[in-house]
C-alpha cells in the first residue's frame, strides 16, 4: 500500500510540474522558431517543388528543381526517392501557402501519433520531451519529414506489439521516406528471429522501390547518386551527429567509420538478441539508424527522444545514464552540434547510444 500512497500524494505535484516544463519548453522552442524565420519551410519548399518533377524523368535534375524551388525559398537538392516525393502531389497542386500549412500541420499530428503510441514509453514523459526538443522544433521550421518516419515507426512496432507482424512489416516499410535512417530496423528484426514482419517489409518495401521505376524510369538510380555527389547536397559534415561525423576530422575517415558501424550493429544484435522489451528495443534500432546513416543532421536527434525517456522511467538504469537521458532531451546536444565545438556534441550522441546498448536489459526475450 507504502507505495500507492507515494504515487497518489506525487500526483498532484507531478502535473503541473510536466505542466511548466511543456510551457517552458513550448515557449523556448518558439523562441527558437521565431528567432529563424529564415529557415521556415526550407526543406517542405524542396519537396513541394521535386513534387512538381516527379514522373517527369526530370526529378534529379538539378537546375529545374532549382528553377522551381527559387519562387518560394533557398535552393536544396533532394534526396527523397520518386515514390515519396510523386504522393506529395496529393497536396502539390495547391498554392504553396496552404500546401505548407497543410504539411505543417500533418507534421505536428504525426508527431502527437508518434509520442502516443511509441510501446514503453510514459505519454506524459514523451510529451514532456517533445515540448522541451529543440530536433523536434526544428523539424517543424524547416517542413521536415523525420516526424512522419517516426510516426511509421512507432505504428509498426504498436502492431507487432499487437500480434500482427505483417502488417507491421508493412507500416516498417513506409520509412522508406528516409530510408537511410532505418538501417538498425532489420538488424533489430532479425536479432529478435520477427522474420513474418521482416519478410513483409521486405516485400513491402521492394513493391515501393519497383514503383519509383515505374514513377521516374529506370535510368533514376543513376541520376540519384549523380545528385547525391552534389556540394549542397551532404553540408557540414562536420556537423554531423553520427558517425560519419565524428570520423570526418580522423586519419583514414572510411576506414575509422567502417570499424565503428561494424562494432555498433554487433552491439545492436547483441541488445535486441537479449531484451523481451519491444519498445526498447525499437528506441535502440532507431537511435543506431541516426548513427549509421550518413546524411543526418541537428534535427534528426529527434530520434533520440524514445530512448531517451524509456531510459529515464527505467529504474534499474544507473543513476548517471538516466541524467544522460535527460541531458538528451535538453537543448545541449543541439545546441553544441551547430556551435564552435560540435565535436563535443558527436561525443555526447555516440556515447549516449552505446552506453544505452551495453545497459544491463533484463528479461531474455523467449526464442
Amino acid at each position: 500500500m507504502k507505495p500507492d500512497r507515494l504515487q497518489t500524494a506525487k500526483a498532484p505535484v507531478f502535473v503541473p510540474l510536466a505542466v511548466l516544463v511543456c510551457v517552458i519548453g513550448a515557449v523556448l522552442n518558439i523562441w527558437l522558431a521565431v528567432q529563424n524565420r529564415t529557415a521556415w519551410g526550407v526543406d517542405f519548399n524542396q519537396f513541394y517543388s521535386a513534387s512538381h518533377l516527379a514522373g517527369t524523368g526530370h526529378l534529379y535534375d538539378w537546375d529545374a528543381l532549382r528553377k522551381l524551388e527559387m519562387e518560394n525559398g533557398p535552393d536544396v537538392p533532394t534526396g527523397r526517392l520518386p515514390v515519396e516525393l510523386f504522393g506529395i502531389k496529393i497536396i502539390g497542386w495547391l498554392p504553396y501557402s496552404i500546401a505548407h500549412g497543410l504539411w505543417f500541420a500533418g507534421s505536428l499530428w504525426a508527431m502527437v501519433l508518434f509520442c502516443l503510441t511509441w510501446p514503453g514509453a510514459g505519454r506524459v514523459p514523451m510529451v514532456v520531451a517533445l515540448a522541451c526538443s529543440t530536433p523536434s522544433a526544428l523539424l517543424l521550421v524547416l517542413g521536415q519529414d523525420t516526424h512522419f518516419w517516426l510516426m511509421f515507426f512507432a505504428a509498426g512496432l504498436l502492431l507487432m506489439e499487437s500480434g500482427r507482424p505483417r502488417t507491421a512489416g508493412v507500416a516498417f516499410a513506409l520509412c522508406i521516406c528516409k530510408f537511410h535512417l532505418a538501417v538498425g530496423l532489420p538488424v533489430m528484426l532479425a536479432a529478435q528471429r520477427r522474420w513474418r514482419t521482416l519478410l513483409a517489409g521486405a516485400a513491402a518495401f521492394s513493391l515501393l522501390l519497383a514503383a519509383c521505376f515505374l514513377i521516374e524510369g529506370a535510368n533514376w538510380p543513376l541520376r540519384y547518386l549523380e545528385n547525391s555527389q552534389l556540394a549542397r547536397f551532404s553540408p557540414a559534415a562536420e556537423r554531423m551527429p553520427n558517425l560519419n561525423g565524428l570520423v570526418s576530422r580522423l586519419p583514414w575517415p572510411p576506414i575509422a567509420e567502417v570499424v565503428l558501424c561494424i562494432a555498433i550493429v554487433l552491439l545492436l544484435w547483441i541488445a535486441c538478441r537479449d531484451t523481451a522489451d519491444l519498445g526498447f528495443a525499437g528506441a535502440l534500432a532507431a537511435a543506431c539508424g541516426l548513427l549509421l546513416g550518413r546524411h543526418a543532421y541537428a534535427q534528426d536527434l529527434a530520434l533520440l527522444l524514445p530512448l531517451s525517456v524509456i531510459l529515464l522511467q527505467r529504474q534499474s538504469a544507473p543513476p548517471w545514464l538516466r541524467a544522460w537521458a535527460i541531458l538528451m532531451i535538453s537543448p545541449a546536444s543541439t545546441l553544441l552540434l551547430v556551435s564552435n565545438y560540435p565535436l563535443l556534441g558527436q561525443i555526447l550522441i555516440v556515447a549516449f547510444v552505446i552506453c544505452a546498448l551495453i545497459e544491463k536489459r533484463g528479461t531474455p526475450i523467449a526464442h
